[in-house]
């Protein structure tokens, strides 16, 4: 009698192995699963921050060329505006003589 009852209690200590046994060979193979398409986004993510890790090379580049080209055209410009500036004086200064000498021929005419 005691020997049946060791056997029921090992037949269900038995079958209570197996069907754990079962949910955990069910639950790794959702694992592994879930592995495989893990990894594969890790590498589309992996792909996606090399691509955008070269946008940002490529733009730095880009702005370096960019901020040269500005330099230098600013290098210009204020040189055209100097030039501007210069003319200006210039065309003030004769213009100045030219109304000075027209006041010195009025003068001159009023004198006669």
């Amino acid at each position: 009698m005691i020997s049946y009852l060791t056997d029921a209690i090992l037949v269900l200590a038995l079958a209570a192995t197996a069907w754990r046994t079962g949910v955990l060979y069910r639950e790794l193979r959702l694992l592994r699963s879930e592995n495989s398409e893990f990894r594969r986004t890790l590498e589309a993510s992996e792909a996606s921050i090399n691509r955008a890790a070269h946008a940002v090379v490529m733009l730095k580049s880009e702005g370096v060329r960019t901020i040269g080209g500005l330099e230098e055209r600013i290098a210009q410009a204020r040189a055209e505006g100097e030039r501007l500036d210069y003319a200006i004086r210039v065309a003030d200064l004769r213009f100045a003589l030219a109304e000075e000498a027209e006041a010195c021929a009025r003068r001159a005419e009023l004198a006669a």
